[in-house]
């Protein structure tokens, strides 16, 4: 038996030596080396956004008449709308009131309506009381969408109350996921969520529609747009003066919302607005229905939300110390108000900025409520708003006040949807309706299956020409001289350097006989775990078997190498949930980029002098088990391939009703394309496949577990 504690050190001190350099050469900071892949990929989709995002700048700085900016507006309505799948049918609210409670100065009525069939929306109305000897009139209205928190609607308490005891009815909404709208309640925990948090029930819910072609975007702004039916349905209300006001999650749904209504008068949104050049590099894309695939790709940015706007009166409200950039607000405000430019002299845009983090509104409170008064109450006092007293020291904002219950803000019997009223739809119930409603895929063959991977996938490698020679910046080897079994195998390590700013690593186990050899591909993440791992150990061992064989086998780890780690939103969303949402916005996706690795590993396999090129055989578990189906497909040098513990359809992951560490396998659109038993039977005899797993399986196995 070979000495694998000489192996082991071996390769652990040339792969710290190469991984050490990788770092150094990205950046000046210290990254551990752990995630020196993952920082590698980040800055590799980073550099594709900024090429984006600066050409989508000079696109809009070239529009200098109204007209071009009208043309523009539209589209890019246009585009969005295409990029979230649409809007859904406008059915019945079935809007009703189920409970009234009184405050000092306005009086609120619980209300739950209908965004789509048995798809309901709890809601609180906020309606000022009537002033003695006050004109009578129709109300001014304002749509409050809440942050990221797991109260939804209640959180929004202080501002919907300084609003209403201003003269706006407010209608605060819990948004999918949160407050009384949880799509994944533990059933073992009353209010609680299986998806941890509201990130990761938007994570989870946003899943599906990727793969149908939509975004859970198109649940969230169809809520609001619900919301502005529903007050247009009200009798005391001005249809022709609502307002949309949200700050940080909450400010995304305002944007959506005041992008694709036009119903909406003036829009205040808080705490989101930024710019993908610096919003990227610093905290990463967030949460699903802020990251729309390919929305960058098709040459959008923050400014558009604003922009879509003109001429209505538009507030960015932006704190200096952040988490979305403040540099990025300023960017984007001095676009937006170009933008606005063009429209009026007289521009209805306004930048209000106060001290502090994220969602420190107080300090400007007041000039926001005095935005929406000067906008939709043009008689009122704007200058002097009606403010609530100081909080005292320590106190929360959220906190309620003396007088209002949890119980008074509660709207559904239980306090969720879906135990108050058991038949009704998810996002997922309907997400599975629309793909059932999809025509079917036209059958693929040969070649225009080939082009349906690549235009889903986003893989870009084409295999190279039988008989050429790799790149010379291909591979870079270096030689592990160990102690070795019975002298029949050395061991190489490798890193394969798939795309300039992408180095993969990786080991090759030489037989000691000479001549032409049978090829292996190993697909593992085990080629690039720490050398002293058990996991290594394994791989090392199984290489070592196939190399005595008469077998040259190189096992790589396909990008991000070594896997690394991310911000977890949520266990059941895995480890590449934020990786995948930023390789989508950019037009790629981690399959597809996965694939380009692979197909590059057989180039450097079919190029060597000492390997048959038609005798290349490939093998992978798991998520990289389907980045090899899909490589075997496009690449036909792949004699035959292997693949275990894979997924078996993107039906069966549609069908899910909580599916597990799906977002390394999504792919926008897939299944009006094709689904994964059409690959299967356009490999035949070249694919060995088993113990394919359902999408209800969990596809969570350790990134470490996995060493073929």
């Amino acid at each position: 038996m070979p000495n694998f504690a000489v192996i082991r050190t071996s390769l652990a001190a040339a792969f710290l030596v190469l991984s050490t350099v990788a770092v150094q050469a990205q950046s000046a900071t210290t990254t551990p080396v752990v995630n020196a892949g993952r920082q590698q990929l980040t800055e590799y989709l980073d550099h594709i956004a900024a090429e984006r995002t600066a050409a989508r700048r000079t696109a809009v700085a070239s529009i200098t008449t109204r007209a071009q900016a009208e043309a523009r507006q539209a589209m890019v309505r246009k585009k969005i709308l295409a990029l979230i799948g649409g809007l859904p049918e406008r059915t019945p609210l079935h809007a009703r009131v189920v409970g009234l409670t009184q405050a000092q100065g306005f009086r609120i009525e619980k209300v739950i309506y209908d965004s789509q069939p048995r798809f309901p929306v709890t809601a609180l109305l906020y309606l000022p009381d009537v002033k003695p000897g006050a004109k009578a009139g129709k109300l001014p209205a304002i749509v409050v969408a809440p942050g990221h928190g797991p109260t939804g609607k209640a959180s929004d308490f202080g501002f919907a109350s300084t609003f209403a005891r201003n003269g706006f009815a407010v209608l605060s909404y819990d948004p999918i996921g949160q407050g009384e709208r949880l799509q994944y309640p533990d059933p073992a925990k009353p209010g609680a969520s299986l998806a941890t948090r509201p990130t990761g029930e938007h994570g989870e819910a946003g899943l599906q529609p990727t793969l149908v072609g939509d975004a859970v975007a198109r649940y969230f702004a169809w809520d609001g747009m619900r919301a502005v039916d529903y007050l247009q349905s009200r009798p005391e209300i001005d249809a022709n003066r609502i307002g949309a006001f949200g700050c940080s999650g909450g400010g995304a749904m305002t944007a959506l919302l005041g992008a694709l209504d036009q119903r909406i008068k003036a829009v205040g949104t808080a705490c989101y607005i930024t710019s993908f050049d610096t919003l990227l590099p610093a905290i990463g894309p967030q949460d699903a229905e802020q990251s729309t695939p390919n929305f960058i790709a098709s040459g959008l940015d923050f400014p558009d939300w604003v922009e879509l706007a003109a001429p209505r009166p538009y507030a960015i409200i932006a704190t200096t110390e952040d988490m979305f950039p403040f540099a990025g607000a300023q960017k984007s405000e001095a676009e937006s108000r170009r933008f606005y430019g063009l429209f009026n002299a007289d521009v209805d845009l306004e930048f209000l900025t106060g001290p502090g983090h994220h969602g420190n509104l107080g300090p400007i409170q007041a000039r926001i409520v005095s935005f929406f008064l000067k906008h939709l109450q043009p008689d009122a006092d704007a200058a002097h708003p009606v403010l609530p007293p100081p909080r005292k020291p320590g106190a929360s904002p959220f906190a309620l006040p003396e007088g209002i219950t949890k119980d008074d803000l509660q709207v559904t019997s239980t306090g969720q949807v879906a135990t108050s009223f058991p038949d009704v739809e998810t996002v997922h119930s309907l997400n599975l309706k629309r793909y059932r409603s999809l025509p079917k895929p036209k059958e693929l063959r040969g070649e225009e299956l080939r082009a349906a991977v690549r235009e889903v996938t986003k893989a870009a490698a084409l295999p190279a020409p039988h008989g050429s020679k790799p790149k010379p910046d291909l591979v870079t080897e270096s030689d592990l001289t160990v102690a070795d079994v019975k002298g029949d195998v050395s061991f190489r390590q490798v890193v394969l350097h798939s795309e300039p700013g992408i180095d993969l690593q990786g080991e090759i186990a030489l037989p000691r006989s000479e001549g032409v050899h049978r090829a292996v591909l190993l697909l593992a993440n085990a080629a690039s775990m720490p050398a002293e791992s058990a996991e290594r150990h394994e791989l090392a061992g199984k290489m070592e078997a196939m190399a005595e064989a008469g077998s040259v086998v190189f096992a790589v780890t396909p990008r991000p190498s070594p896997p690394g780690t991310e911000e977890t939103k949520s266990p059941i969303l895995g480890p590449f949930y934020l990786t995948e949402l930023r390789a989508e916005l950019t037009g790629k996706t981690i399959m597809g980029m996965r694939i380009d690795d692979t197909i590059r590993a057989v180039d450097y396999l079919a190029s060597r002098p000492d390997t048959d090129s038609k005798r290349i055989t490939a093998e992978a578990s798991g998520h990289l088990g389907l980045v090899l189906l899909h490589a075997a497909v496009l690449d036909a040098r792949l004699a035959h391939i292997t693949v275990d513990d894979a997924l078996s359809s993107y039906r069966s992951l549609i069908e899910a009703p909580m599916p597990r560490d799906a977002p390394q396998d999504l792919l926008p659109g897939v299944v009006r394309h094709y689904d994964l038993p059409e690959l299967e039977g356009a490999l035949g005899s070249r694919l060995t496949l088993t113990h394919p797993l359902s999408g209800t399986d969990d596809l969570s196995a350790s990134l470490w577990s996995k060493t073929n």
